[in-house]
């Protein structure tokens, strides 16, 4: 789906830091595809384990099979936005599937209980960036030597923030900073962000969990991006302060880079949100026609 008209460079890593025995995070780099998801599980005992890798592994199958067949916008999974492009609501599709999937096995299966998942995606296409989030891991656009946030934090915090209740230097500090308003898993529907975005030439994207921004903060994102030539080095480096500042938690990055894109294009970008209709009566169909 990238094209012949913009080079794309890109590296993933996953680290299970000094504190946690298990990783619960799941990663995908599809270059073929242009599709990268990072995955941030919770439920403990396995389970958040489980949550992310289903939910990627749902995405990454459901995503190309529509590629695949050249699927119309009335032909994903539940109803479509029309103010997004066909491969927008091949993301939407794709969340609210890996969504139905989660919550049903957390529902039906008691060791699964409570189990949910972040999900970060970046889909690059020859003349379109698209982004879709929920939950609390980040994406960020490098552009021009500025950062800028392409998801938006689903968090008590974030929420108070934003209606003037609480500063962002409280939220920082806040010890609810990490409860969640929204993940996959936890509820029968769910509305993630997307955003669809004009690439410009040398922009950089970094996908990652929370683990990576508890500790370095957006400058230094920033800093190290614009220093870095490399994706490989820039995973490696943002690691390496991740396990030097204590590694509390699992964490998983993706970095990517854009290059030689033919016409210079000037990004501006739009938050698009969504209405859910019930789409229960496709579920079994769809997941049949899926999932083998």
């Amino acid at each position: 789906m990238i094209g012949d008209d913009l080079e794309v460079k890109t590296s993933g890593i996953s680290d299970v830091g000094l504190k946690r025995e298990g990783n619960e995070d799941s990663f995908l780099v599809d270059d073929s595809l242009g599709l990268y998801v990072v995955c941030d599980g919770m439920g403990g005992h396995l389970a958040g384990e489980v949550a992310s890798q289903i939910s990627v592994e749902i995405i990454r199958k459901t995503f190309r099979k529509w590629v695949e067949e050249g699927a119309g916008i009335d032909e994903i999974y539940g109803k479509p936005d029309y103010s997004l492009s066909i491969e927008g609501n091949y993301l939407l599709g794709c969340i609210r599937l890996a969504n139905h999937v989660v919550y049903e096995m957390a529902t039906e299966n008691k060791q699964y209980h409570g189990m949910g998942t972040t999900v970060v995606i970046v889909l690059v296409t020859h003349d379109l960036i698209i982004t879709a989030n929920v939950g609390d891991s980040r994406i960020y656009l490098i552009r021009d030597s500025m950062v800028e946030g392409l998801s938006k934090d689903h968090t008590i915090v974030a929420e108070q923030v934003e209606m003037g209740m609480m500063t962002e230097e409280e939220a920082a500090t806040s010890p609810m900073k990490h409860i969640l308003t929204r993940n996959i898993g936890s509820s029968e529907y769910v509305v993630p962000d997307i955003f669809e975005i004009e690439p410009a030439n040398n922009d950089r994207f970094i996908l990652c969990s929370d683990g990576l921004t508890d500790l370095v903060n957006e400058d230094e994102i920033l800093e190290m991006t614009e220093e870095e030539d490399t994706p490989e080095n820039l995973c490696k480096r943002l690691i390496d302060v991740v396990l030097d500042r204590g590694a509390h938690d699992n964490t998983t990055i993706i970095s990517i880079f854009l290059s030689d894109i033919r016409t210079r294009k000037e990004g501006i970008f739009r938050k698009t949100g969504f209405l859910f209709a019930d789409f229960f009566n496709r579920v079994q169909k769809t997941i049949k026609n899926i999932i083998p």
